[in-house]
């Protein structure tokens, strides 16, 4: 089989019952010839794991110990990739049945490109539609000026696609399609900074190629509900963490602002949840690093609990 497969869809699962058949089905019903798709579970406790009684010989199932993080799951589905390229798809999610085979078509056509995304959709948990275009509200997505290539792609030069993403990350997970070689060289998700992981690959693939884009909404991307407390400072703390490895990169003072004032929102965000736990101090020390980072009287307010 590994040797007809063209591109491994890589799916982490956690307990996610509700929306992993659809997500299973959007994948499985590609119109690309050469596909399997790598479920890695977590140790779901559900129904999730239903779908084993699938007998799609293109579905590939590895599970995993208890307690590991979605990052974790992801390598080692890259790992147990056979195709050339590997899409990531979230549990949740939906990809339309032409973006695969677009995709790598594209890749194939431009080896100057190191992956390819495309633009998403926000949906509901009933399916309606929140958002119909991702990247539409990230304003530096719009500055960009890609060279047209052929079957609607852009092709987004490397210098412009990092700059770019100092400001924010307009680049979904699912449906993102990256060339397994390239993964090997730049290396894995970072399993240490988890709830950023998405970000920290983007950026480090972002300083070593360019990137294909199209404007056609490639996937619908479920939002899910605030996660608790102690998840939201987690996905601050190493929110931070990545930007501030991406700013020993720059040595451009534009750039390093920009990545300050994200730095800086980061901190106050878990300055306001530190704060809505009532624990003031931690809070007050949080927005007291936001100001020393990027100072803003907004930061001020939240050292004296405005």
């Amino acid at each position: 089989m590994s040797e007809s497969v063209r591109v491994s869809v890589v799916v982490a699962v956690d307990d996610a019952e509700t929306d992993l058949e659809a997500t299973l089905c959007s994948a499985l019903g590609s119109d690309l010839r050469g596909l399997e798709v790598v479920v890695v579970d977590t140790s779901s406790t559900n129904r999730s794991a239903a779908f084993d009684g699938t007998r799609d010989s293109r579905l590939v199932r590895v599970r995993l110990r208890p307690g590991q993080a979605a990052a974790r799951a992801r390598n080692v589905g890259v790992v147990r990739a056979a195709a050339p390229y590997v899409a990531f798809l979230a549990a949740d999610d939906l990809i339309r049945v032409e973006r695969l085979d677009a995709a790598v078509g594209a890749l194939e056509r431009t080896p100057a490109a190191g992956f390819a995304f495309a633009d998403f959709e926000c949906i509901d948990a009933g399916g309606g539609i929140i958002r119909p275009s991702g990247v539409a509200q990230y304003p530096a997505f719009r500055t960009l000026v890609p060279e047209p290539r052929e079957g609607g792609w852009h092709l987004i030069r490397q210098p412009d696609l990092a700059r770019a993403l100092l400001y924010g990350n307009f680049i979904a997970r699912s449906g993102l399609v990256v060339r397994r070689p390239l993964l090997a060289e730049i290396g894995p998700f970072d399993e240490t900074v988890a709830c950023c992981a998405d970000l920290d690959l983007w950026l480090r693939l972002a300083h070593r190629c360019d990137a294909l884009y199209s404007s056609q909404v490639g996937c619908s991307c479920r939002a899910t509900p605030r996660g608790n407390s102690s998840l939201t400072i987690q996905a601050g703390e190493d929110c931070i963490a990545v930007l501030r490895r991406e700013k020993r990169r720059w040595s451009e003072r534009a750039a390093r602002r920009a990545l300050d004032c994200r730095i800086a929102q980061s901190l106050a965000s878990v300055g306001y949840e530190e704060r809505r736990r009532r624990h003031r101090l931690r809070a007050a020390a949080m927005f007291a690093y936001a100001f020393a980072t990027r100072p803003d009287v907004r930061w001020l307010g939240g050292m004296l609990g405005l």
